[in-house]
């Protein structure tokens, strides 16, 4: 049987949404909608969809198409209407991180689909990157002991104006970032929140500095974020801001991850390369095996294959939106302690 589904929010992120249904078998993508309609007809041509099936309201296309499902890939601050509506229409959803602006929000997301009985997933995708399930394997395997230490570091200029004034091409899409309160934790930083917890599980405490530097952004373009989950410390060390970062651009994120008997490294200004250092050896290997775009668009392909199978087969996604709440919580926590200057106990 196909499944039939409709895409919500056609802007900088919805092509890699698109390409992995494409990529998808027994689903098919039926209609779209955007609040500018010019760019769901664009996404329409060049997905080929036909433009009938188009919307400027998804309330409308929610009316009128049959549907299986709905993959949410607007700004975070009109998913709880939109998740509450397809629910009504007894949709699943599959909905783009960040969930939710406040926890309150996410509650009565979760409630709306727990009463309509229907599957509300997060499209949390990068701990589908190839490198983080690889890592998960190898402390799975138990190839460093037991973890003690990991950091996770990104460092651009990205939120810095360009020579003329004008902002990075990467945010002339996301326009909408310029007024964001909360910047790059909320739209980075929660990434990497979400894969430790894929890592190590409940995250028990949060401690967080923040700063805003760039002129062009209302939030944060600095973060550091210290966070235990048990016996772990995990530090996050992201910046948007940093004059003179080095500009090889790498889809893979710099780590150190450090056990009792071994460490890993994720290696992006050695070529992107993954490698491990036991007492007795040293090893290392590509952090992935196919172009560096392929291996960012493959990670949609399987955060959205894993929710198709789990809808197919009547089972919880790993990232369930009860399960990716605990993402938005420490994310959310984390800002309270850069607020308070106090560690957040959780």
């Amino acid at each position: 049987m196909v499944l039939r589904g409709a895409l919500l929010g056609c802007g900088h992120i919805s092509p890699f949404h698109l390409r992995a249904w494409e990529r998808i078998e027994g689903v098919e993508i039926v209609a779209l909608a955007n609040r500018t309609v010019s760019k769901a007809e664009a996404r329409a041509r060049e997905f080929g969809i036909p433009l009938a099936h188009v919307y400027s309201d998804y309330r409308e296309l929610l009316e009128n198409e049959e549907l299986d499902f709905v993959d949410i890939a607007t700004a975070p601050h009109v998913h709880r209407q939109q998740v509450k509506v397809a629910a009504a229409h007894r949709l699943h959803v599959l909905c783009q991180k960040p969930f939710a602006p406040t926890l309150d929000d996410a509650r009565a997301m979760m409630d709306a689909c727990d009463q309509a009985g229907v599957l509300f997933s997060i499209n949390e995708n990068w701990r589908w990157r190839s490198w983080y399930r690889e890592v998960k394997r190898l402390l799975d395997q138990g190839v460093i002991g037991r973890p003690r230490y990991i950091r996770i570091s990104r460092r651009s200029d990205a939120a810095l104006p360009r020579p003329d004034g004008s902002p990075h091409p990467v945010f002339v899409e996301q326009a909408y970032m310029a007024e964001l309160d909360r910047l790059i934790l909320y739209e980075w930083g929660i990434h990497i929140i979400d894969v430790m917890r894929f890592f190590f599980g409940r995250v028990t405490s949060v401690y967080a500095r923040m700063d805003q530097v760039s002129p062009l952004y209302k939030g944060e373009d600095r973060a550091l974020v210290t966070l235990t989950f048990g016996d772990v410390t995990g530090l996050i060390d992201a910046s948007w801001a940093t004059i003179g970062a080095e500009h090889r651009f790498s889809h893979l994120e710099h780590m150190v991850l450090e056990g009792d008997a071994g460490s890993i490294h994720l290696l992006p200004e050695r070529g992107d390369i993954l490698q491990v250092t036991t007492r007795s050896d040293t090893w290392q290997q590509p952090a992935f095996d196919v172009t560096p775009d392929e291996a960012y668009q493959a990670s949609y392909v399987a955060a959205q294959q894993h929710f198709i199978d789990c809808l197919r087969e009547g089972r919880l996604p790993e990232t369930v939106a009860s399960d990716n709440f605990k993402t938005l919580e420490a994310t959310l926590a984390a800002y309270e302690s850069a607020a308070r200057n106090h560690v957040i106990t959780l």
